[in-house]
């Protein structure tokens, strides 16, 4: 009987640790701001962007964010910068064609609130990637001033706006 009792008590203590798993994990999917588009490879922002990315870290200033990651292009870091500057944090990497890699590698990740600076061809499947719908079948070239909320134990986008409207 005392057997099956600790069984019964190990169980249960697996089930809670288990259904607390992302509990309170957000991810803030953001697409770098504007990029000087007369540079062929690698650009860096433009003058709206760098006002952008400013607006990004102003956006963030009432949420702690535990770890900030972007993709290896001088557009997502500038991007980042200002956010990390505010939050007293280093920008980690990703391989942003890496969707599953770097679902499972956030979901097990012990930070709460994450920032992920990343594209618009990459940032929409990225959320695919955490088994969580699209929240809108496309990103516009001209798009850079939405953050999408993903609540992974909730299974669900919230899309915020922020700095400038995009004019297309």
């Amino acid at each position: 009987m005392k057997n099956l009792v600790c069984i019964v008590v190990i169980g249960l203590v697996l089930i809670a640790c288990s259904s607390n798993e992302n509990k309170n994990k957000i991810l803030y999917l953001v697409r770098h701001a504007e990029k000087d588009t007369l540079m062929a490879k690698d650009p860096s922002l433009t003058v709206d962007g760098v006002m952008r990315a400013v607006d990004l870290a102003t956006w963030f200033k009432n949420i702690k964010v535990d770890t900030i990651i972007s993709s290896d292009y001088k557009r997502t870091i500038e991007t980042a910068e200002p956010l990390a500057e505010a939050q007293g944090l280093a920008i980690g990497k990703y391989d942003p064609k890496e969707f599953n890699k770097i679902a499972e590698s956030l979901k097990n990740m012990a930070a709460d609130t994450i920032v992920m600076i990343g594209h618009s061809n990459t940032i929409l499947e990225q959320i695919q990637a955490f088994g969580i719908e699209k929240p809108q079948e496309t990103l516009g070239e001209l798009e850079y001033d939405k953050i999408f909320e993903v609540k992974l134990s909730a299974k669900k986008t919230v899309v915020h706006q922020y700095g400038p409207k995009y004019v297309e």
